[in-house]
């Protein structure tokens, strides 16, 4: 029977001249130059309404009617679009769309339920309850 080779996965603390270790990989593993560690690049940004939302918010009036809106990508239309009717006081029914394409972009903000009626229990109560589960379990 010929006796098999073990090729272990460890890699040696010195390769030659290089140390290998945390950040410094051994030499056949780093990046060649000009190559990246991410060939396709950082994902691609969706247009987020909110950002120009904001950035339109900071403008005067002036520097509204001066943009171009001819230029103006469709978000870019949008944003503007709620500022202005935020701004001439317009409730065109578009502010349930953009709040919803908000909360998708920026995500929804935590919502705090609070329900108080004749059968609510106090914090007392709650502890008391607590108390005797506890007994109850530990008399198991």
């Amino acid at each position: 029977m010929t006796e098999k080779t073990v090729k272990t996965k460890e890699i040696p603390l010195k390769q030659g001249k290089n140390e290998v270790g945390y950040k410094k990989p051994p030499k056949e593993r780093q990046f060649k130059p000009g190559q990246s560690g991410n060939p396709k690049g950082p994902p691609k940004r969706r247009t987020q309404l909110w950002v120009w939302f904001c950035k339109y918010m900071e403008l005067t009036n002036a520097q509204l009617e001066k943009l171009d809106k001819e230029k103006l990508t469709q978000a870019q239309q949008s944003a503007l679009k709620l500022v202005e009717n935020a701004r001439d006081g317009k409730h065109s029914g578009s502010e349930r769309l953009a709040l919803s394409v908000f909360d998708r972009e920026e995500g929804r903000a935590v919502e705090h339920l609070v329900i108080e009626d004749d059968q609510t229990l106090s914090d007392s109560e709650c502890d008391e309850i607590r108390k005797l589960l506890l007994e109850n379990h530990d008399t198991k």
